[in-house]
């Protein structure tokens, strides 16, 4: 009877030495040659053996860890998720399995997956086990930016900044929130930060230019635009950018150049393309070049009928393109344009005292009647205003003028205009001694001149 019971203790101790065996030294070579398999892309092996593992023991923690990384190695998020919150839920971690490492990874499946809660629940543990590392709060502040819950992104993003002075990015959205709250200072310096860190930071170049522009420092925009330019993506922007930087300087024909060189890089059709043509047709107009104005509205409206107030450019400027009298008046130069200011006059049979002008656009001249059968009678003067723009004139601008008819000795106003009468200005010429002549009445006088 003794003897069974020696032998029967011998072979529990025997058992129990070679399970500890297997575990010590079988075992970890075993899912170590799995390792191998996952990291040289025999993933298909390498599950097949942790399937046989997982047959055996389903709570076997490095069985299903390796299983995740399978799955992760062909791109397969969902089934990698699951064998994650295996691990996490078995809760064994070591040297080998590090929680860190495993939220890690579950996090950015869960971006993958675009299930961007549970992904921010994963950022939010990993901030409180590993706070050094500033990606866990890079993260949380980009995902809550893009929701555009900005307040919680900026202070994620501090906090990012904060563990890693040099993380350009986390600079960058600073930079983007603060502009977009108008502090421009503030994002003036957050973008200089990333440009600090990283100078070859396009956007960061790009959107100081854009803080600069609105400051009103045009040079310096314009240097950080040609900087960023050499970004692809950016190109397109950088010279509509700079063109608006020289719009505002009101440097026309280098705004033009700006525009023109954005168009070769534009693709055929898209928005950049029309913003290009509708600013380069503003100058243009601006400068009289009506020609090309219109070209340009013209290829707008052929893709896009409703681009902005295209058709109502368009519609100003109908007569213009119809009529060659009125095309002449709008774009001659200023010595021509006084000419046929004083030659409408004179086809209205008026007498030219006084010639004023007020800019090349626009001006006054003081008249009297030329004839008529009472020569001896003291006659009034009248003022005849010619504007050759296509604006609407405003009920101010009548106002300001009837106000100094007795300064000028003058009895009546008369405007003449290649722009538009709103209601509100005809009812105030209606009841007081002035006279509206738009554009039909300008080119029947243009064609007695």
């Amino acid at each position: 009877m003794l003897t069974y019971i020696v032998i029967f203790v011998f072979l529990i101790i025997l058992v129990v030495l070679v399970m500890y065996l297997v575990h010590t030294y079988a075992a970890p070579k075993k899912i170590e040659e799995i390792e191998r398999m996952i990291d040289n892309g025999q993933t298909k092996l390498a599950m097949k053996k942790l399937n046989s593992i997982l047959e055996k023991d389903d709570r076997n923690a490095y069985a299903h860890y390796f299983m995740a990384k399978a799955y992760s190695k062909e791109g397969n998020s969902q089934y990698a998720i699951v064998e994650y919150r295996q691990v996490l839920k078995l809760g064994r971690f070591d040297s080998k399995i590090k929680e860190v490492e495993i939220r890690t990874e579950l996090a950015a499946h869960y971006k993958i997956r675009k299930n961007l809660e549970e992904a921010k629940k994963e950022y939010l543990i990993l901030t409180k086990i590993d706070p050094s590392n500033y990606n866990n709060y890079y993260e949380l502040g980009l995902m809550f930016y893009n929701s555009g819950i900005t307040e919680k992104a900026a202070g994620f993003f501090k906090k990012s900044v904060a563990s890693n002075s040099q993380h350009g990015m986390s600079h960058y959205y600073l930079g983007q929130i603060h502009l977009k709250n108008g502090l421009h200072q503030d994002a003036k310096q957050m973008f200089l930060n990333s440009i600090k860190v990283d100078p070859t930071a396009h956007r960061s170049h790009y959107f100081l230019g854009v803080v600069l522009r609105q400051q009103g420092d045009y040079e310096w925009a314009i240097k950080e635009f040609d900087i960023a330019q050499k970004d692809d993506e950016l190109k397109v922007k950088c010279f509509l950018a700079k063109g608006m930087c020289y719009v505002e300087k009101g440097q026309h024909p280098k705004a033009i150049q700006e525009f023109e060189r954005g168009l070769k890089f534009a693709r055929k059709g898209s928005d950049a393309e029309f913003n290009l043509r509708y600013f380069m047709a503003d100058c243009q107009e601006k400068m009289r070049d009506l020609h090309s104005a219109i070209a340009n509205w013209e290829k707008i409206i052929k893709v896009n009928p409703r681009f902005k107030d295209v058709p109502d450019k368009l519609q100003k400027y109908s007569e213009f393109r119809q009529d060659d009298s009125i095309k002449d008046f709008l774009i001659v130069g200023l010595s021509q344009f006084e000419h046929k200011c004083r030659k409408i006059a004179e086809s209205m049979d008026l007498k030219i005292l006084d010639v004023e002008i007020i800019s090349d656009t626009e001006i006054e001249l003081i008249v009297i009647d030329s004839g008529g059968k009472w020569r001896n009678t003291r006659q009034m003067n009248k003022i005849i205003r010619v504007i050759r723009r296509t604006d609407s004139i405003p009920e101010s601008f009548l106002r300001k003028l009837h106000e100094g008819m007795k300064l000028k000795n003058a009895t009546r106003i008369v405007i003449i205009t290649t722009g538009d009468f709103p209601q509100k200005t005809i009812d105030y010429a209606n009841t007081r001694p002035i006279e509206l002549l738009g554009k039909s009445e300008l080119i029947t006088l243009l064609k007695k001149v």
